[in-house]
């Protein structure tokens, strides 16, 4: 079973919110060197939504030059205005990214003749391939398999989804909806835990965050997809439902796991950008089982 594992890479940041690029490039080459297949720069898990347009075109495009053809370079180029999200996606493709990935907008109460119209308008405008950004749970709305069908039909540049929904059956009815009509289109679960199972199902793999904790692992996952290996597979599974913690112990996730980046001594600093708040003494002891756990032990 063929797969991919891209990482949706955490943003090391001074203490003035500034990027530190340093640091930024140093993580990039541990996540490839460890045999993940690609990065995706600007993403949630990277705190896009809480940067100027001027300074995430300065990141995206800081990546891809260092990143270079190492591997896959997905440029998150969702923003809240239309133009900017056409602009700085077209920007990024003529640099070298190898695809964009565009959020809907969020906040606003879409249905879902807004969302087809949005990407519909968005696809036409992009000059290269873009995948869909399905994340429920921020932007307030879902994208359904048969909207998504619809956007494939009218657009050959939707190359594939990264569907951030904890419920397997959702990534499922896309892969079931689109691969039969589009075999290449590329379906990615935006959990680890259903990295696995959704590639079994019929799904290309996986763009999730604890690939910028253990890279190790995923790509282990992926290799292990590959030659098949069941009973490596069920214990990769088992592993990954551990680290799942990373996600749950606190809202958001992304200070837990620049914490944990810090403490085993890896290139990545724990300042956050408002209103994300880097992790206080006191709560860093509530969550110390955890740690030693999946971190200090390892």
């Amino acid at each position: 079973m063929k797969a991919k594992y891209i990482c949706p890479i955490l943003t090391s940041m001074n203490e003035d919110g500034s990027v530190n690029y340093e640091e930024m490039h140093a993580f990039y080459d541990r996540v490839l060197q460890a045999g993940i297949d690609g990065i995706l720069v600007g993403g949630s898990a990277g705190e896009f939504y809480a940067f100027t347009y001027d300074e995430i075109r300065t990141f995206i495009l800081d990546a891809v030059k260092y990143i270079g053809n190492r591997g896959v370079v997905i440029a998150g180029t969702g923003r809240m205005a239309k133009s900017e999200t056409i602009s700085l996606s077209n920007e990024a493709l003529q640099v070298g990214a190898d695809a964009v990935i565009v959020v809907g907008p969020y906040y606003s109460a879409c249905n879902e003749d807004d969302v087809y119209a949005y990407y519909d308008e968005i696809l036409q405008a992009v000059k290269g391939p873009v995948y869909l950004y399905n994340y429920s749970d921020r932007t307030g709305y879902d994208v359904s398999a048969e909207t998504l069908l619809k956007l494939r039909e009218a657009h050959d540049n939707l190359v594939g989804v990264k569907d951030t929904n904890p419920v397997l059956r959702h990534t499922q009815r896309y892969i079931q909806f689109l691969k039969p009509r589009f075999p290449d289109f590329q379906v990615y679960t935006g959990y680890d835990n259903n990295c696995i199972p959704s590639v079994i199902s019929g799904g290309d793999g996986c763009i999730g965050a604890i690939s910028n904790i253990r890279p190790d692992i995923c790509a282990d996952i992926i290799r292990s997809l590959a030659s098949e290996n069941i009973s490596e597979l069920t214990r990769l599974q088992r592993s990954i439902d551990k680290y799942f913690a990373l996600y749950e112990v606190h809202t958001p996730f992304n200070p837990v796991m620049k914490w944990a980046l810090k403490e085993m001594g890896l290139p990545v600093q724990e300042y956050c950008r408002v209103p994300i708040k880097p992790l206080t003494d006191k709560q860093k002891e509530a969550l110390s089982s955890m740690a030693n756990e999946l971190w200090r032990k390892a």
